[in-house]
């Protein structure tokens, strides 16, 4: 059963983050495999069934390696149970691991935070070393942490149970194991299906849409966000490939609110998950990718003082 498979890949990336070390958080290229052959079904299916966890929030997703074509790096992203205990506690051994490697690597000792200050500016020159994997597993789990204290309210078993139970019978995942399970509708590189992202190219298809572009020119920002709200807003820029107009509002404080904030990294995962569908994206991915460390680095370091 589609339940059967959702619920199995929950368990065994519960399983891992119970595990000490530096194998705790599963790594999506080794945890795709190792769930394809174990449960015999393909990465497609894989993808899809983690897309459900992520939207009824029983799970979390982080970008561990960047993808990086020039040198042919994939994205690999880590997987996280939404609990506080479980986050907390990887939290501590991350950030510990990460003062470890810094002191071992620049014979400095620093603390935690003071170390992301140091290397944020150089996070590109780092992916897919060891400093780079643990700074972005150290930051994004800080950044869980908080999340799941703030918005506790949606990460309740009766929050999840809701929501995992809609996300599943929307997700189209086909009823029972084998071989040929999720064949149909797979998309390049085993990326997650399109039946369970919610798209934000629907946004530009409407007579909104043509009133926002015609006030986009003279009003000022915060009037626009205040006529078509903030989601209607990202939407149209993302899916115009305005990436780097949203990092420049980002990085000068005209879009500030942490929830707002929250809302576009939301909104940044989904286009990276559903990356390779998008024949427009490829000449706009590295715009992509400095706008999510943009907002990753806004959360980070107004959420300390927030």
């Amino acid at each position: 059963m589609a339940l059967d498979i959702t619920e199995e890949i929950y368990r065994e990336i519960n399983k891992q983050n119970a595990l000490m070390g530096m194998r705790a958080i599963p790594h999506s290229d080794d945890f795709t495999k190792y769930i394809t052959s174990s449960l015999g079904i393909e990465a497609d299916l894989v993808g899809r069934a983690i897309r459900v966890l992520l939207n009824s929030h029983r799970i979390f997703s982080m970008e561990i390696v960047a993808e990086d074509s020039a040198r042919g790096t994939p994205r690999v992203e880590g997987y996280v149970v939404a609990d506080i205990n479980t986050v907390r506690r990887l939290k501590n051994y991350f950030q510990s691991e990460l003062m470890i490697e810094y002191e071992k690597q620049f014979q400095k000792r620093y603390l935690f935070h003071q170390i992301v200050k140091e290397i944020f500016p150089i996070m590109r020159s780092l992916n897919n070393t060891m400093i780079g994997q643990l700074a972005n597993k150290a930051i994004m789990l800080e950044e869980f942490e908080r999340l799941l204290e703030k918005n506790f309210a949606e990460y309740t078993d009766e929050w999840k149970d809701e929501h995992f139970k809609r996300e599943l019978d929307s997700a189209s995942l086909p009823v029972g194991h084998g071989g040929s399970a999720g064949r149909a509708g797979k998309a390049a590189g085993g990326a997650p299906g399109p039946a369970v992202a919610k798209p934000v190219s629907r946004a530009i298809d409407s007579k909104r849409y043509e009133d926002f572009v015609s006030k986009s020119g003279s009003y000022p920002l915060q009037r626009i966000l205040k006529i078509y709200g903030i989601r209607f807003f990202l939407q149209v820029n993302l899916r115009k490939y305005q990436f780097s107009y949203l990092k420049r509002i980002v990085e000068d404080g005209q879009l500030n609110r942490r929830s707002d904030l929250l809302l576009l990294r939301e909104m940044i995962q989904t286009i990276k998950g559903n990356i390779h569908k998008d024949a427009g994206m490829p000449p706009h991915i590295n715009e992509l990718y400095d706008l999510d460390k943009s907002v990753t680095h806004r959360l980070f370091f107004t959420g300390r003082s927030s």
